[in-house]
């Protein structure tokens, strides 16, 4: 495990996976990298902000992004090269890229395993695990505009609940609403995609729940029964 530690000017912020209507998302290049086999990016919950009259999605301040590393050859060093480029936005929004190199041995202990734990633990978790015992979902229409409603059980009331959804990369989703009712979450939004005779697949589809108390990541969902 590594971690990417962003430290936010006050006033400044920079943007989730998905910045939400506006923003741009983090991009990483892992190519010039030597013995990696993947690089994992986990996300902390964000924080939600208005921006010019749009909900925007990131973080401010300080936030660590833990990132797992597979070798391609166990046992070998790991020589990492990444290649930033982040969206910060205060005023202005302007694009911010850097280059990061690192050399990891195996079995290296590192100074900073505190912070990304401390990171880990506020990375949302399966919904499973927090609770949650069926998710369903429908995509209705046809062409560029459908519609999406799915529904979450957690046998218990959500305060406070907020679902951020993502899809495949060629569409995206707005008027999401999210409304808390008899131990659920039902979620309706707007699914748009560029290629109007795309087809969506339930399993293309991400929920992520941000409430009062508890966060969670769901990944696909079942058809509704009949």
């Amino acid at each position: 495990m590594a971690g990417l530690v962003l430290d936010i000017a006050p006033g400044w912020k920079t943007y989730w996976r998905n910045p939400g209507a506006a923003g741009i998302p983090p991009q990483f290049d892992w190519t010039s990298s030597r013995n990696l086999g993947s690089a994992e990016v986990f996300w902390p919950r964000p924080k939600f902000f208005e921006s010019f009259g749009l909900t925007t999605i990131g973080y401010s301040d300080r936030v660590v992004l833990p990132v797992r590393l597979v070798p391609q050859v166990a046992g070998a060093p790991i020589e990492l090269g990444l290649n930033l480029s982040l969206g910060v936005c205060r005023d202005i929004c302007v694009l911010e890229e850097t280059s990061l190199t690192l050399r990891l041995e195996p079995d290296a202990q590192g100074d900073g395993s505190a912070l990304i734990a401390a990171a880990m633990t506020a990375v949302p978790r399966p919904g499973a695990e927090q609770g949650m015992t069926a998710v369903t979902c429908q995509i209705t229409g046809t062409g560029p505009k459908r519609s999406f409603d799915a529904k979450l059980d957690f046998g218990r009331e959500i305060s406070g609940a907020t679902v951020v959804l993502e899809g495949p990369e060629t569409a995206w989703f707005d008027q999401t609403v999210t409304e808390a009712r008899d131990g659920s979450l039902h979620v309706s939004s707007r699914l748009s995609l560029f290629d109007g005779s795309a087809w969506v697949s339930r399993s293309q589809v991400r929920m992520t729940v941000l409430a009062e108390n508890m966060a969670a990541d769901i990944q696909g969902c079942a058809a509704p029964a009949g």
